[in-house]
C-alpha cells in the first residue's frame, strides 16, 4: 500500500475521531438528554479511532476490537502512546460492556464519563505527537 493511500485511510479514521469527540463533549454538556454511558462510549470510540488511524498510517493490520490496550500494543515500541498499554482497560469497557445491561459491568457515572473524555483526549494528543514525529501531513487539528 502506498504512503498516499495510508494517509487517506488514516485521515478517514481521524475524521471519525473528531466526530466522536464532539459527540462525547456535546453529550456531557447536555446531561438532561444523554446518559453518562453514552458520553463514555463516544469517548472510547474516539480513542479507538485515533489509534486505528495511526495503525492505518503505519500500514499495520488490526482485528475488529474495542480493546484499546490490544490496539496500542500494535504501535511501534518507540511511540509515546505505547506508555498507555495496560492503562486503558476501563476506557475499553465503555466500547461494549457498559452499554448493555446484561454484561455485568456497572453503568458509568458522570465522573466516569468525565474521566473517559480526559483519557480519550490524552490518547489523541499522544497519537498526534507520535504522528507528527513521523511526518504525518495533518490537514487540520486532530
Amino acid at each position: 500500500m502506498t504512503r498516499e493511500v495510508r494517509i487517506q485511510r488514516a485521515r478517514a479514521w481521524l475524521r471519525y475521531l473528531s466526530r466522536d469527540m464532539r459527540a462525547a463533549r456535546a453529550a456531557q454538556d447536555a446531561p438532561d438528554r444523554f446518559e453518562p454511558y453514552q458520553v463514555a462510549f463516544w469517548a472510547q470510540q474516539a480513542a479507538e479511532k485515533v489509534v486505528k488511524g495511526a495503525l492505518a498510517y503505519l500500514g499495520v493490520s488490526f482485528e475488529r476490537t474495542h480493546d484499546l490496550n490490544d490496539l496500542v500494543e500494535l504501535l511501534p515500541a518507540d511511540w509515546h502512546t505505547r506508555k498507555a498499554v495496560g492503562a486503558l482497560g476501563e476506557l475499553s469497557l465503555y466500547g461494549v460492556d457498559t452499554r448493555y445491561p446484561d454484561m455485568g459491568e456497572p453503568e458509568p457515572t458522570a465522573e466516569d464519563a468525565r474521566t473517559a473524555i480526559i483519557q480519550a483526549a490524552a490518547v489523541q494528543q499522544a497519537i498526534r505527537r507520535d504522528l507528527e514525529d513521523r511526518g504525518f501531513p495533518f490537514q487540520s487539528q486532530v
